[in-house]
């Protein structure tokens, strides 16, 4: 068994967008997170905001913001569930469990290198380690001791050099190890186990039998959401689409790869942009198919969002979709008609994002006998409704009259550029008894100027021409 950890060290700083140095969040009138600026000016955290904004006045400061660090660790274990199906939560991090062959990947090195370059290609401030406990690789991985150690490995010996400070004590038991000069977990795992049981507490032994193999590590395994939710706070309000899009283009970026490594596409999403006015704007987007490209998607929201202005500042922006599964198929060996369906639709979803969600329409087939209600106009994409059955969708013409054109009749023979000759027909339409009824007997027929047109005669004896076949 095999256990990777990955702890964000700088999870406070990670939810604020385009943060103007120095910068630093605060809970409580107290420091949790510093950028490198800011402790180059002495700055860290644990330090009091009254005497932090004396030894840098130019200091920016935003309350922490829970909610947005509890999306960013969703997000982050969505990624990781693309590497393993085992995948435990941490406050700032989460961990990941193999088997003795680490993945299907097979090499544990390649795994970590996997995982260390997608976390990279987000952005991510992060330390990372494997180890054969969880307690260990979450241990290395607050200590800032990269590695991996596998059971092969000499990794009890490791372990014993670990700092104490990266376990989870609580303060009075710091405190107690501080004065008896104990630093490192072999320096605890060379008292006695009874000893340390009454001074420091059962838990504080548990923990250590935990880290070096001798208990059994019972985790909470993290379930899948079924929707993505990524919320980013900008450290100042913005007003303006390019200092929007830079926060777009990083929830984006997380997004794709939360979408690669659950092998899902995205085929409808919405962005929700939080303002000063305490009004919410709510763009919705629809996709004509599912997507996970984050060029298109990042192209979609530039068009909609292109000179937006929204009133009010906008504080927040928060990317929400459900996660589709999809089945990858073989690539065609040539561009053919499917490609050019993919190429198509994609127009189409850049004019619906550029236009508007009703300004792209497509018609949309109706169960209906009556031509002129056998389809109706709808938004993009159009809904897959069956014609009634009996249609003969070869003999419909592609231009229907609006309303039908009423024909000359000569010796009982209707005339259209001269007279028609029926080829085929007739069919009869009668139906509508509930909203208009229709009596009709239609017939394709064809005139002096080779044209083929369709037409029916009412129950009056009437000819109408009803439309024109291509």
């Amino acid at each position: 068994m095999l256990w990777l950890a990955v702890a964000l060290t700088a999870l406070p700083l990670e939810v604020f967008a385009a943060r103007p140095a120095p910068f630093a969040v605060t809970e409580d009138t107290v420091l949790v997170g510093c950028d490198a600026q800011a402790r180059a000016a002495g700055l860290a955290p644990g330090l009091s905001v009254a005497r932090a904004c004396a030894l840098c006045p130019s200091l920016s400061l935003r309350a922490r913001d829970r909610i947005a660090e509890g999306d960013l660790l969703e997000g982050l274990a969505a990624f990781a569930y693309g590497f393993s199906p085992h995948v435990a939560l941490r406050a700032d991090g989460v961990l990941m469990r193999f088997t003795d062959r680490a993945s299907p990947m097979g090499d544990p090195h390649l795994v970590l290198a996997h995982v260390t370059q997608g976390l990279k290609d987000l952005g991510y401030a992060f330390e990372i380690a494997m180890a054969p406990t969880a307690a260990m690789a979450w241990l290395c991985a607050c200590s800032a001791v990269r590695g991996i150690w596998t059971q092969q490995d000499p990794w009890r010996r490791a372990a014993r050099s670990l700092p104490l400070t990266g376990l989870p004590l609580t303060g009075e038991v710091r405190a107690a190890c501080r004065s008896l000069g104990l630093s490192q977990v072999g320096d605890l795992l060379d008292l006695p186990r009874a000893g340390l049981a009454r001074r420091f507490g059962q838990g504080v032994v548990w923990l250590l039998e935990g880290l070096m193999g001798e208990r059994p590590e019972i985790e909470d395994y993290w379930a899948p959401a079924p929707r993505f939710r990524r919320r980013l706070v900008l450290a100042h309000p913005v007003t303006t689409d390019e200092a929007l899009m830079f926060a777009v283009a990083r929830i984006i970026r997380e997004w794709v790869m939360v979408l690669r490594a659950r092998a899902s596409r995205v085929a409808g999403f919405t962005v929700e942009m939080a303002c000063e006015d305490r009004v919410p704007r709510i763009e919705a987007f629809t996709l004509t198919r599912p997507e996970r490209d984050g060029q298109v998607l990042m192209r979609l929201v530039r068009e909609r969002l292109r000179d937006f202005r929204p009133g009010s500042a906008i504080t927040a922006v928060t990317i929400s979709s459900p996660l589709e599964a999809h089945t990858e198929t073989s690539l065609p060996l040539w561009r053919d008609g499917p490609w050019r369906e993919q190429d198509f639709r994609g127009l189409l979803d850049r004019l619906q994002a550029r236009l508007g969600h009703e300004s792209v329409r497509a018609l949309s087939l109706c169960p209906d006998h009556r031509p002129e209600r056998a389809s109706r106009e709808t938004a993009w994409p159009p809904r897959r409704l069956q014609p009634p059955s009996g249609h003969a969708l070869v003999d419909r013409p592609v231009w229907l009259m609006d309303p039908p054109e009423r024909l000359n009749v000569a010796c009982g023979v209707p005339m259209f550029h001269g007279p028609l000759h029926l080829a085929r027909g007739p069919e009869r339409v009668e139906t509508g008894w509930w909203d208009g009824s229709v009596v009709r007997d239609y017939f394709v027929a064809t005139n002096a100027r080779h044209e083929s047109l369709w037409v029916f005669r009412c129950a009056r004896g009437e000819w109408f021409l009803h439309g024109y076949f291509s």
